[in-house]
């Protein structure tokens, strides 16, 4: 049955009650929704919410707005409301912002001492793993072997403590919910990898750092249940 919804938060509650619906099977993917006046008033929210709550859904692919035939649930509704929760629980967090900006401090540093330390036999084994890794699933261990080309042990021990950190807040997940980012996380990876072998370590620095400050600013413009969107 569907709640009316109360005034605090309006535009929150709405789209909260909406995936809600969608978790509890009352929608479900392929279903067409009533239109936006009916839902308005079933909701007892103006035309106004109801429009801007259903766009942004539309734009995280959990509903799929067509013109001139209606609003439909998405047929991955489900998948795309996991990716919202995950980084609603990414940016609820405030430790995750804290360490990857940490991990933007000393990564780009890292690297470019990486990148005059690394020995030939270190860039094979550095090539193998930027090569035939897969970025959405082992991100971290290229970091880490940034870190220990370095050659600064307080750093690496540092990197670890913060990646291990990372893992308990589920963050190790996150190129299975920003599979957009997988391509371009492997791109980065390659591009640092050419800038070592090119012996350029502030391009190899400037990468790094593009690179994690991207990630960042995905986690901050994801949806935001207090704000909607960034």
């Amino acid at each position: 049955m569907i709640q009316k919804i109360k005034k605090d938060n309006l535009s929150t509650k709405l789209i909260d009650a909406i995936i809600g619906l969608i978790e509890d099977g009352t929608w479900k993917p392929g279903d067409k929704l009533p239109n936006e006046i009916e839902l308005a008033a079933s909701f007892g929210v103006s035309r106004n919410v109801m429009r801007e709550a259903m766009k942004i859904l539309d734009n995280f692919g959990v509903l799929d707005a067509n013109a001139g035939i209606g609003t439909f649930v998405a047929p991955f509704a489900d998948s795309s409301i996991h990716r919202m929760h995950f980084f609603n629980n990414l940016r609820s967090n405030i430790s995750v912002e804290q360490t990857m900006e940490t991990r933007l401090i000393i990564e780009p540093e890292l690297v470019y001492y990486a990148c005059l330390r690394i020995t030939p036999e270190e860039l094979k084994i550095l090539s193998n793993c930027v090569w035939h890794a897969n970025p959405s699933k082992d991100d971290f261990s290229f970091h880490l072997m940034m870190a220990k080309f370095s050659r600064n042990s307080i750093l690496f021990n540092l990197l670890n403590t913060l990646l291990d950190q990372l893992r308990t807040t589920g963050y190790f997940d996150f190129g299975t919910y920003a599979k957009d980012e997988n391509s371009t996380s492997r791109m980065d990876h390659e591009n640092i990898f050419a800038a070592i072998e090119q012996k350029d370590p502030q391009r190899a620095k400037a990468i790094m750092y593009d690179h994690l400050a991207t990630r960042i600013s995905v986690i901050r413009s994801s949806y935001d249940p207090s704000g909607l969107l960034l």
